[in-house]
């Protein structure tokens, strides 16, 4: 029988191992070029909607887009700018943690995954707008270093506040099923 101590570590333990095992789409999917393509194309036509709703006099060619103005320049809009990694994360953090119903992580993701796709979006097009108010470098900067850590907390943040408030889950409160199982060994 395990102490609490030892009952939470295993926890844990069972948590990463699931983290690990549902990481493993993200291997497979940077192993085939191209797979995201249907993605870009989307992530392009949102971006060139909205620039073009704000006033920027924007082209797109593919997944590339041409701003024109002040300071025109052109961006491409790649596998890495879709979010996928950030959606993928959020949905494995989901699926890692134990004796949650299915209905309260399907729900999860219906709400989180479009927050994330909009907080994405939103990164893009924070970035257009000091690209032209600021000029490229710190355009990059931002995108480099800021933005990269904003997602990370978005999804971080989104994924605390369903564990801790939507779940069920409690932290510190034994599991019910470990519970059970160590009755059941016990009569």
């Amino acid at each position: 029988m395990l102490n609490p101590t030892q009952q939470r570590m295993w926890k844990v333990f069972v948590f990463l191992i699931r983290l690990l095992i549902l990481s493993i789409p993200l291997y497979a999917i940077l192993s085939f070029s191209g797979l995201l393509l249907p993605l870009q194309y989307a992530v392009t036509g949102n971006t060139f909607w909205l620039l073009s709703s704000a006033g920027y006099a924007v082209s797109q060619d593919g997944t590339a887009l041409t701003i024109s103005g002040g300071q025109p320049f052109t961006f491409f809009i790649t596998e890495d700018c879709t979010g996928w990694k950030s959606m993928l994360l959020f949905s494995a953090l989901v699926f890692a943690v134990s004796g949650i119903a299915m209905k309260k992580r399907a729900t999860a993701l219906i709400i989180a995954l479009p927050l994330i796709w909009a907080g994405n979006i939103a990164r893009i097009l924070i970035i257009v707008g000091i690209q032209q108010a600021y000029g490229t470098g710190a355009a990059m900067f931002f995108h480099g270093v800021l933005w990269q850590a904003g997602l990370i907390t978005l999804v971080m943040g989104l994924w605390l506040a369903w564990l801790l408030r939507f779940s069920g889950y409690v932290p510190g409160k034994p599991d019910i099923r470990a519970n059970n199982i160590n009755q059941e060994k016990q009569d």
